[in-house]
This record gives C-alpha cells, sequence and structure tokens, in this order.
C-alpha cells in the first residue's frame, strides 16, 4: 500500500520512534512523582523532549507544554485565553478543532466569533478581508495551513494587521515539520502542535508553544496533580507546571523525542509535490480545488484536494485503497473549508505527502487515476 495520508497521521514512523516508546515503557516510571531512578529516567525523557522543541520552534524550555494532542492544545489555548468575553476572529478553513471550541464559547456567551474568507488564490484578497474584522479582536485563532487544501496562510502579515494587544493562537498541525517555525520570528503568542503529523511521532502527543516574549497567561483546561505543590488546591502558578495535571505519556514523548532527532525540512518533499502538482493538471477528467498551478507549490504545505468526474470522493478513494493507494475522501473536519473551496456538497479526495513518499510513487498514483 502507498501511503498518501499523511495530514491525517505520517506513516511510517521511523523505527527509532517504536525502540523509544519500547523502553520507555520497561525503564520510565512517573516523571516529577518520585527521586527514584525510574522517575528520574522519565523526568529526563520529558526534559530532553521539550528542549528539543525549544530549539526547533525558538522558545524556552518551560514554554513547551505537553499535551494529548493538537485538539487538547488548541482547547486549552483558546478556553485559557478567553478572558474578556470579547471577540474571536477565526478563517474559513479552520479544522473542527479550532471551530468547536470556539462556537462552544459564542453559544455559552463566552465570545462574538468573527469569521474572514480566506482566498486560497491572493493573499492580498486575505489579508484585506481580515483586515474588516480584526479591529475589535480579543483573540485570534488561525490555521497555518488548510488541512484540506494544504494553502498557508501569510501569517506575518496577518499578525502584524492584528491589534497588538490580541492574542494570537496558531494551529501549526499541517505545518509543523513541513516549514520551518519560528515563533518570535511569526510574531505569534501561542503554537500548538501534534506530534504525529509532520513530526513523525506517535499519536496521544501535541504541544502548546507559548512565545518566550509573549506574557499571556493560561488558564488550565484540566487541573489536579503536578507533582510540586501538592499541599494546595490551586495549580501551580509557573509553566509548565500550571498546564500539565495528570500523567504525562512518557512513552509518547519518548517516541516524539527520538523522531525529533532526525527532524529537518526536507526540500526533497517540496519537489515531490511539484511533480505531483505538474502530472495531475494535465488530467482532463480531474478537478482540483487548491491554487498551486498559477502560485508557486512554496506557497502550500503537501496536501491537495480534487475530485475525479463521474466519481464521488470516498467511492473515488474506496478505489485507489483497492488499487494500493492510501488517500482520504469526504470532508477532514474541516466542512468551512469545503464552503471556502467549493466542495461542501461534495466533499472531496485529498492525497497528503511526506518526505518519504517519491516520484514514482505518483507516477502509480497517477496511472491508476486514469485507469478508473
Amino acid at each position: 500500500m502507498i501511503y498518501f495520508d499523511n495530514a491525517a497521521t505520517s506513516l511510517p514512523k521511523p523505527e527509532c520512534v517504536k525502540a523509544a516508546m519500547c523502553k520507555a515503557l520497561s525503564e520510565c516510571g512517573n516523571a516529577g512523582r518520585s527521586g527514584h531512578i525510574f522517575a528520574q529516567r522519565a523526568a529526563e525523557t520529558v526534559f530532553q523532549c521539550r528542549k528539543k522543541l525549544a530549539r526547533i520552534f525558538n522558545t524556552r524550555e518551560e514554554c513547551v507544554i505537553f499535551t494529548s494532542s493538537a485538539t487538547e492544545a488548541l482547547n486549552t489555548a483558546i478556553k485559557g485565553t478567553n478572558r474578556k468575553k470579547g471577540v474571536t476572529v477565526v478563517s474559513s478553513l479552520e479544522h473542527n478543532a479550532v471551530m468547536r471550541p470556539v462556537n462552544s464559547l459564542r453559544k455559552n456567551g463566552e465570545t462574538v466569533m468573527r469569521q474572514f474568507v480566506a482566498d486560497v488564490r491572493n493573499d492580498i484578497v486575505t489579508c484585506d478581508n481580515f483586515s474588516t474584522v480584526c479591529r475589535s479582536a480579543t483573540n485570534i485563532v488561525l490555521t497555518h495551513a488548510s488541512n484540506v487544501c494544504g494553502k498557508i496562510l501569510p501569517i506575518e502579515t496577518l499578525k502584524k494587521l492584528a491589534p497588538e494587544d490580541a492574542i494570537f493562537i496558531l494551529d501549526a498541525s499541517q505545518t509543523a515539520g513541513h516549514i520551518p517555525i519560528d515563533i518570535v520570528n511569526l510574531g505569534v503568542d501561542i503554537i500548538c502542535i501534534p506530534a504525529h503529523k509532520g513530526l513523525f511521532g506517535p499519536m496521544g502527543v501535541g504541544a502548546i508553544i507559548i512565545n518566550p516574549f509573549s506574557d499571556i497567561i493560561i488558564d488550565p483546561l484540566i487541573e489536579g496533580g503536578t507533582g510540586v505543590n501538592s499541599k494546595s488546591l490551586e495549580m501551580p502558578e509557573l509553566l509548565p507546571e500550571r498546564l500539565e495535571a495528570g500523567t504525562l505519556n512518557i512513552c509518547g514523548i519518548a517516541g516524539w523525542s527520538a523522531a525529533l532527532d532526525e527532524y529537518s525540512i526536507d526540500f526533497k518533499e517540496r519537489n515531490v509535490f511539484k511533480y505531483l502538482v505538474d502530472k495531475i493538471k494535465d488530467e482532463v477528467d480531474i478537478i482540483t480545488y487548491s491554487a498551486p498551478f498559477e502560485d508557486s507549490v512554496e506557497d502550500y504545505v503537501p496536501v491537495m484536494l480534487f475530485n475525479k468526474k463521474g466519481y464521488d470522493c470516498e467511492t473515488l478513494c474506496e478505489r485507489l485503497a483497492d488499487m494500493g493507494f492510501a488517500l482520504r475522501g469526504g470532508y477532514h473536519c474541516a466542512p468551512n473549508a469545503h464552503h471556502t473551496l467549493g466542495t461542501y456538497a461534495v466533499g472531496g479526495s485529498r492525497i497528503s505527502l511526506s518526505k518519504y513518499n517519491t516520484v514514482n510513487e505518483v507516477d502509480g498514483f497517477i496511472s491508476a487515476l486514469k485507469s478508473i
């Protein structure tokens, strides 16, 4: 099976991930709960992963908060910074991991939600649309790149247009590991990431990355034991313990740490994606819904949405699976993105690459598409 569903989770994982997880399962206790060797090993495992993420995203170690997923990270960031009961701005490309917690706050009267249209073909239009709704924003929550069509939003420009005191949260689920991300240069307050996509870690781990120059305070989404200040009924004030209640996923963190040892931005991935774009645009019965044909593929992560004339997307993906190609059809947990792309009525077939995919695999995929 040729794996083209990396926007859902990356495969294959490096062998070192499995080895590190098995080692942690055998040798690690509960980090921060005791002084014996097993607890110390767990604490060191957590610290090393925290240190690597801090280096990659340009922050301090204590500004890296482990969660169970990017979804938990986003929920914590969105709900934990929403104190003013003001205006939350989102784009029309957001995943439900953003839309559902923001909508929950809206339904409870805790925020006003304003959405702007992200034009996947024109960043200037996107910025103009953003500027019309962001003036009174207290919180801004945006995807870095669409999980449906791969378009990267012009975050640095949008940040400059935003009110200076607005809290800016970035969902980097689709960009982390595919493009360099420096939280200080971007200027955002918080980045939320998963381990299991472009960073090739295991499922069940994510992180909140906080800008070291931001003075925001995030209220905990989950409260409980932290291993420090145990006599107090309040969560600790200091990071990372303030936001890390309960036992961390030590095995998952160990696997992620091992994957990060092999971290690099692989530009061959972009070349394979460009090859795919060039090949698929010549197929007259294929409809594509993003714009890498007119723009540079550098404006995209390696994700493309398409349909084949005469086939619904899920049937097409089933046929492709029977022929040995793993893709995802449907709505990709982002219905607003499908509204924006004009595919809400029909959904779409999504192909998403990783650094392990090759031009030969793309050739095989194009041949399979032609034969259906």
